[in-house]
């Protein structure tokens, strides 16, 4: 009895995959490699940019006139407050390791907030509260 040999179609679409790759890579290489699409991208994001750089001082003067906080001010106070917290961190530090048994009575235990919020009550199978 002669075997026959099935075609794999795992085969056939592997061959498609790379036929199909080569196919693309050809025509994105002749299209992207040439200096007109090189020149259009670079125009494209120069003016990207310069729109993008017009709408944030825009948004600049129209944060100052109605006294909105901008993310640079809101960077800036976050890196102030670090800094404090930093200080009182060393400060901190400092008077404990200068006198422990003032420290205990100046600096306060850090407690958790005490919860207040509740869980729902159970609703009651009637409907009734």
């Amino acid at each position: 009895m002669a075997e026959q040999q099935t075609e794999n179609p795992l085969d056939l679409w592997r061959q498609f995959i790379t036929d199909s790759e080569r196919q693309w890579n050809g025509f994105f290489k002749d299209v992207l490699g040439t200096d007109a699409f090189s020149t259009g991208m670079n125009t494209w994001v120069e003016t990207s940019l310069t729109i993008q750089r017009m709408v944030a001082d825009n948004l600049e003067r129209y944060y100052s006139a109605f006294n909105i906080p901008t993310h640079g001010d809101l960077v800036a106070l976050g890196e102030r407050m670090k800094g404090i917290e930093d200080t009182l961190a060393r400060l901190e530090a400092a008077l404990t390791s200068a006198a422990p048994e003032i420290a205990a009575r100046a600096i306060p235990a850090r407690t958790k907030p005490r919860r207040t919020k509740r869980p729902p009550v159970a609703a009651h199978p009637n409907g009734a509260r």
